[in-house]
């Protein structure tokens, strides 16, 4: 195996551990918030965050719950999709299972951009772009490294 495809499975295994800590964190912040765990390696930051985002549109008050819910299945896609990369790492089609990993999950993060212009919140965007931008980086990386 080439030193270029070690390194792209790197990247690969980054952004799948990068999606589960993210994941994780955001379902024992949910958990903390509904006062299941109260401790302080499970800040609940996210949910109140969200919910004080959206004051500004007068939202139903099932919004909030809705949107977080839906942000942990999607992390919770990215997560599984990154795994299924990583554990094909052997097999031919792992750049196919690669590629769709960082597609669904740079998909993703173009909704976290609009979200974030939606409640002009700018520190937020920002934080967003670079995250995203990093991992537009290493998906362009993969896909432009030689081969072998």
């Amino acid at each position: 195996m080439s030193l270029h495809t070690q390194f792209k499975r790197i990247l690969i295994v980054f952004w799948g551990l990068w999606w589960l800590i993210a994941c994780w964190t955001d379902i024992i912040g949910g958990v903390a918030h509904l006062g299941i765990v109260r401790a302080s390696w499970a800040p609940d930051n996210n949910y109140p965050f969200l919910v004080k985002s959206l004051q500004m549109y007068n939202v139903p008050v099932w919004l909030p719950a809705f949107l977080y819910i839906l942000i942990i299945i999607f992390s919770t896609i990215s997560v599984v999709l990154f795994a299924r990369a990583i554990f094909a790492y052997r097999k031919p089609d792992w750049l196919i299972k690669a590629n769709l990993a960082f597609i669904f999950s740079l998909t993703y993060w173009l909704l976290f951009f609009l979200a974030d212009q939606l409640i002009m919140n700018f520190d937020l965007e920002q934080n967003h772009m670079v995250q995203g931008g990093f991992e537009l980086m290493c998906y362009l990386v993969i896909n432009l490294m030689a081969k072998e």
